[in-house]
């Protein structure tokens, strides 16, 4: 099964805006945002698994196909800002020094991800996206050189572009544009209308028979957005800069510095706001920004490890 989540939100899109004037019908996009939410949570070994994070192990990109994990250089800690500044907070200081870090190398993120489950019950997949937008997915590390040797790519790649276009977008850019760009990267590119762009953490109102307005649907693309887009790139220091940009923009996302096995790590919880439903938690080392976990109260826990490579050696099968 391929990684669908722009092939449904096509669908969804397409059967709200074809063939007649936009008016937004938000019980269907409250839906579709429910519905990418709970196939988030019942996430499977499958190419069509979305968002998985990375094990608190990897907080430094490989910096060659040999597969050690040593800390690259352009992974130290940023330097610390004044005291008392609006660059002191941990977010803007890590973002801050993300934007002028340099990029490690490789073509392609390789991404373990390790899914535990409310039953203890463990299993890990294996991703790897190139930079030019290709993605192989498969179930063991031998399967995966094959699935590179043998060519054979998922399909999605112009909207894996799009998302990772508004992270990269989103480091430097103009902020409101970036969140745009995020929100609406799974748009077909024939729909004939483009959704309402609400204002971050904004709340939509009631409308008479409705259940409730708690959901803003344009965080909520984001943030399910972002989760992609460091699925794809993780490896890269300036789209982790953007995510973690786009992310602080939202009231509902708060972000706290703590620890995690000993290490510093920053925990940005989306509300139902963003979320449509309970809170969803996504981790990153202090130091790095490279994602760690990603939990959902009362569901699943996905660790991630990430590494950088190069497509060649992966079809050699020396990563």
């Amino acid at each position: 099964m391929s990684y669908d989540t722009e092939n449904r939100l096509s669908a969804a899109m397409n059967g709200i805006v074809a063939d007649r004037p936009y008016t937004p019908d938000l019980d269907q996009i409250e839906s579709r945002g429910r519905k990418l939410r709970q196939r988030r949570l019942a996430w499977r070994a499958t190419a069509g698994s979305s968002f998985a994070i990375a094990a608190v192990a990897a907080v430094a990109v490989a910096i060659s196909g040999t597969g050690a994990q040593a800390p690259a250089p352009n992974l130290a800690g940023p330097n610390p800002a004044p005291a008392g500044t609006a660059e002191s907070t941990p977010l803007v200081q890590l973002v801050g020094y993300l934007t002028t870090a340099t990029p490690p190398p490789g073509d392609a993120t390789l991404v373990l991800r390790n899914q535990v489950g409310k039953d203890g019950s463990k299993v890990g997949v294996w991703d790897l996206n190139a930079d030019n937008g290709d993605y192989y997915f498969a179930k063991t590390r031998s399967a995966l050189r094959a699935q590179v040797k043998d060519n054979k790519r998922q399909p999605g790649a112009a909207a894996r572009k799009k998302v990772v276009a508004a992270a990269e977008y989103a480091a430097k850019g103009d902020l409101d544009k970036a969140r745009t760009q995020m929100a609406l990267a799974h748009l077909p590119a024939d729909a004939k209308a483009k959704p309402p762009v609400l204002a971050p953490g904004v709340k939509p109102s009631v409308k008479p028979g409705r259940e409730k307005g708690n959901v803003n649907i344009t965080d909520n693309w984001v943030w399910n957005s972002s989760m992609d887009a460091l699925q794809y790139r993780a490896g890269s220091p300036t789209v982790r800069a953007g995510v973690l940009r786009l992310l602080g923009q939202m009231p509902e996302v708060t972000v706290n510095k703590t620890t995690l096995g000993g290490k510093p790590v920053l925990t940005l919880a989306a509300g139902e706001l963003a979320t449509g439903g309970a809170t969803q938690t996504l981790t990153v080392d202090a130091e790095t920004g490279l994602p760690i976990e990603y939990a959902t109260d009362g569901g699943v826990t996905v660790n991630y490890t990430v590494t950088r490579v190069a497509i060649a050696d992966v079809a050699k099968g020396t990563f």
